[in-house]
Parts: C-alpha cells; sequence; structure tokens
C-alpha cells in the first residue's frame, strides 16, 4: 500500500499544480502552486474555511473543544486577540534561557554510550517546556505519560474520524475507539487540574490570563488544551527530525556546539522544510471559486501539503538532500515554504517554536555527540496527524569532551 506522502508526491509530478485526490466522498484536490497556495492560507476564513468535506473540524473538536486551532472564525478572531501578547516577540526571546535550562536538565541523566530513542525524549521535554513557560507550572512524570502515551497512540484513531465513514466506526465498541475514549478523559483531567492550580494560585501566564477575563471554565478548558497538546507535539516532531539528521552529519553537529547561531537556526529550517510537522494543511471552499485556472465547486476540499512543496525541484535544487547552508543565503520564494502555515490561521507560536527548537538543538549538541543506534529499526516517516517517526529516533549518544 502506498503512503499518502508518496501518493501526493506522485499526484503532483503527475498533474502539477492542481490535481484530483480520489477520496471517496469528498472533492478532494492537491494545490501545489505557491501563488494559489497564498491565496487558501492568507484569504478570509469566510472564503476558505478549515477542514475537511461537510464534517470540517469536527472530527479535532472531540479532543481540542473550540480552542485556537478548531474555533470558528468570529471566535477564533476574539481568542487570538486576546492570546497573541503571550507570545510577543520579546517575551519569547525571554524564555531563551528557560528552554536550554530545560534541555540540558533533562539531557543531564544521559549515559555515555546508551541508546536512547530522542523522539521520546523529546516530547517529554517538549511538554514540560510549554507547561513551564506558558502556563508557569511544572508537570509531574505521570501527567508526562498521560499525555506523551495519549498523542501517540491516537492519531491513527483521530486521522480515521477525518476521512469519509470515520465517525461511524465511533458507533462500534471497537477497543481502538474505546481507548481513545479513555485517554481522552485522561488528558482531559490532566489539564483541569492544571486549570484548578492557577486558579488557586494566579501569575503572569497564559491560564491566569484566560482565568482573569471571566471566560467560561469550558473555554478555558478548550484554549489550554489545544496550547498543551499542539503546543509541544509538533514541536517535539521536529527536534526528533532534526537530530535523526544531524546524527548522519557530525560536522554540523561540531558548528553548532562551537557556537554558530547562524548554522543552528539553518540546521532547524532545512530540518522543518524535509520533514514539515504539519504534513498537510486543509481548508475547504465556502462558494465556488477559480484555482490556478480551474473552478471548482463550493464544498471542494483543497489540501496544501508542505511536504510535497518543500520537496519540489523547482524551488528547491536537490530537494531530498539535507543543505542547512541553502538557508544562508537568499531566503526562498514565499509560501513555497511554510510549515507553520500562514494568513489568518497561521500557529501562533511559530515563533517560539522555531526558537525553542533551536535553543534545545544548541544545548544537546554542545553537551552530546549523536550517532545512529547499530541495528536499530529503520527511521521513516508516518503521517498521521502530524508527521512523526514510525519507529522513534533511536540513536547512541556519547558525552561530548
Amino acid at each position: 500500500m502506498i503512503d499518502p506522502l508518496t501518493a501526493l508526491t506522485r499526484l503532483h509530478r503527475r498533474k502539477g499544480a492542481v490535481a484530483r485526490i480520489p477520496i471517496p466522498g469528498v472533492r478532494a484536490y492537491l494545490v501545489s502552486d505557491p501563488d494559489a497556495i497564498q491565496d487558501a492560507l492568507t484569504r478570509t476564513q469566510r472564503e476558505y474555511a478549515k477542514g475537511v468535506g461537510p464534517q470540517g473540524l469536527e472530527p479535532l473538536k472531540r479532543v481540542l473543544g473550540d480552542g485556537l486551532l478548531t474555533s470558528p472564525p468570529d471566535l477564533h478572531r476574539q481568542q487570538r486577540h486576546l492570546i497573541q501578547p503571550l507570545f510577543h516577540g520579546e517575551r519569547v526571546a525571554g524564555w531563551a534561557g528557560t528552554f536550554t535550562a530545560l534541555a540540558e536538565a533533562a539531557s543531564a541523566s544521559w549515559r555515555d554510550g546508551e541508546v536512547r530513542d530522542l523522539h521520546r525524549d523529546m516530547t517529554e521535554l517538549t511538554l514540560a517546556i510549554v507547561a513551564r513557560t506558558v502556563f508557569d507550572v511544572s508537570v509531574d512524570a505521570e501527567a508526562i505519560t498521560t499525555i506523551s502515551r495519549a498523542i501517540g497512540r491516537n492519531q491513527r484513531a483521530l486521522r480515521r474520524e477525518i476521512l469519509p465513514g470515520g465517525r461511524l466506526l465511533d458507533r462500534l465498541p471497537l477497543p481502538a475507539t474505546r481507548r481513545f475514549q479513555r485517554d481522552s478523559e485522561a488528558v482531559d483531567a490532566v489539564v483541569r487540574r492544571l486549570i484548578d492550580a492557577k486558579r488557586a494560585e494566579p501569575g503572569d501566564d497564559l491560564l491566569s490570563l484566560l482565568l482573569a477575563t471571566g471566560m467560561p471554565d469550558r473555554q478555558v478548558r478548550d484554549e489550554a488544551m489545544t496550547l498543551l497538546l499542539a503546543g509541544h507535539e509538533t514541536t517535539a516532531n521536529a527536534l526528533a527530525w532534526t537530530f535523526h539528521l544531524l546524527s548522519q552529519y557530525p560536522q554540523e553537529q561540531d558548528r553548532i556546539a562551537d557556537g554558530d547561531a547562524d548554522v543552528t537556526t539553518a540546521v532547524v529550517r532545512e530540518a522543518l522544510r524535509l520533514y514539515p510537522p504539519a504534513w498537510a494543511i486543509w481548508r475547504r471552499l465556502v462558494s465556488d471559486r477559480e484555482v490556478c485556472g480551474r473552478r471548482l465547486r463550493a464544498g471542494s476540499t483543497l489540501i496544501l501539503s508542505p511536504w510535497v512543496v518543500h520537496r519540489d525541484p523547482r524551488w528547491w535544487p536537490e530537494p531530498g538532500e539535507f543543505r542547512p547552508e541553502r538557508w544562508l543565503g537568499e531566503p526562498p520564494r514565499r509560501y513555497t515554504y511554510f510549515p507553520f502555515g500562514s494568513g489568518p490561521r497561521q500557529c501562533i507560536g511559530n515563533g517560539f517554536a522555531e526558537l525553542e527548537a533551536i535553543r534545545v538543538t544548541a544545548a544537546i549538541c554542545r553537551g552530546w555527540r549523536l550517532t545512529p543506534a547499530p541495528g536499530a529499526p529503520p527511521v521513516v516517516p508516518q503521517p498521521l496527524v502530524t508527521l512523526r517517526p514510525r519507529h522513534g529516533v533511536a540513536l547512541t549518544v556519547r558525552v561530548r569532551r
């Protein structure tokens, strides 16, 4: 069976800028022209809605509620205006030291010469970072295990629901469905404990700000859930892919360890190009619209795939090669690189996530040398809701002397 990444890449090569995707029950099109992508991402949400087909964002709402990722346009504008100051450039820059300190603390327990799954390590680290910086709380080991396990086990179930007929399976007493429900309830309980803690002892953080506005508890829960889950999952994947790539290029590790900030930034951006955590962005046409000279009907689903566009040889010479130096010259053409989306629905924490990835990468490379673990399973992408490494990222870590 051909995986979605290969299928989309082949479709793009055969059909070009707009290609019909054979998904039963949905008029879906892969759109890979930069100008059309810009239009889809930056026009109003009343022209290009989020979601897939008639069900829209309902599958994700089952977990996230009406948070920033899934809320309707009017509520989204209101909530984004409220939350945006917490991700202002100066405030994010002030967290840089925390990113470094938490990365150093997390890796302090590693042992010289041991094999570690860097994907698991980065999942735990980024969850701790979001909790400490955005929510100003510490998350205990049990909570970290609960959240990371739930996300890892249930991405397949979420992807299933996005597709036509997926909701019908919820009515069947399948083991996966029952597990999904149990895990969702467990994560919800963790988030509610965080909210209760901040209600008892407010501070200068997101939860305190949301609670101070007097918004309903359910809305506070939805925003907290969105930022906690979405805010750490994508960055954990980005870091895992970054270390997978770096393990094959010791000279790049050395340059980062020597303090070359430009190289560190270039490495992170190149990893995001090759392995964008948000590998597909979905939009739904609210009315008939011409896209790249082709008239598409209202209700059509457009798939904008960073995976496909980031690997298009028209924009990226030797697109499959890891070449951080390409980021040290002229910037790429607009909308040939969009790992965080763009426009009114752009990831609110894009600056936070990139700085976090840069500081964590630098901290790990200063203390450790990374090499592929002998006999480990291959590191291959698994395109679920986010782009995860299917078997983790098993690396041998050695103390840098």
